[in-house]
């Protein structure tokens, strides 16, 4: 599981050094839609320490995410060159900031609505940027740029969703969210899988994170064993890494 997520996180490296070096918008429209799927594995990973989920390697993943976070800020100055571009991006750092104090901070349940609430901040400025560059692209990959990079944002928002309430964060929107992230995951994985001009290869991919989906989908289903939390950590990072080569094969001219 360590050598999976190392790979996952080297194919968001693979995706921040392409950006840096040619800027092209679905390339921006990437990184802006990393920052919607790094607000909610800051979150999952930070509830996974709290319950002892692999506790090294969440705290890890808390870390590079973080890390993460910030360098995409930096690469995505230059790339908002518009008047809204710029105005969603100061919302981004303005969300960025609370939350990134309540994860660095002692990691106590008491504060875990708390911190998914600042997530959610993060969250919406992340995809109010990403919809801002989407909107202003001229690149007809862009659209499944956005699309296929929301799915890595789901994954994690799934298992975050799953570990807040095994730590004994419940709410209604919480239970909702469950099922929303599922039907919404769904339909746009079936859009893509429909989309005329898949190559073999993204049509092979997306076949490989259709079976993991339904994998992780039908592991989230049997509740109660506490087992079940390290199963579903690693089924959902096993659907961010395939979502994230998705990703990067739409972004190929």
């Amino acid at each position: 599981m360590v050598q999976s997520i190392i790979r996952t996180m080297g194919l968001l490296l693979l995706g921040l050094g392409i950006a840096q070096a040619q800027g092209t918008e679905p390339e921006a429209i990437n990184l802006a839609g990393q920052q919607r799927m790094l607000s909610q594995r800051v979150v999952k990973s930070w509830v996974q320490i709290g319950l002892n989920v692999q506790p090294a390697l969440s705290k890890r993943q808390l870390d590079e995410s973080i890390r993460r976070f910030e360098q995409n800020l930096r690469v995505l100055e230059p790339m908002a060159n518009t008047p809204e571009a710029r105005a969603a991006l100061g919302g981004l750092h303005l969300a960025w900031a609370p939350l990134r104090t309540s994860v660095l901070g002692v990691i106590r349940q008491s504060d875990a609505s708390l911190v998914d609430a600042r997530a959610e901040d993060v969250l919406m400025a992340a995809e109010r940027l990403t919809r801002t560059l989407q909107d202003q692209a001229t690149t007809p990959a862009s659209r499944w740029v956005n699309l296929a990079g929301r799915q890595r944002m789901l994954s994690q928002r799934l298992v975050k969703t799953y570990m807040l309430r095994q730590w004994g964060v419940d709410s209604a929107r919480l239970r909702d969210e469950l099922e929303s992230v599922q039907n919404e995951f769904s339909g746009a994985l079936a859009g893509m899988q429909q989309r005329s001009g898949n190559s073999a290869e993204l049509t092979e991919e997306l076949d490989k994170l259709a079976l993991q989906w339904e994998w992780l989908r039908t592991a989230l289903a049997t509740e109660g064993a506490e087992s079940f939390r390290l199963i579903l950590a690693e089924g959902g990072d096993a659907v961010l890494e395939l979502a994230n080569e998705v990703t990067r094969l739409y972004q190929q001219p």
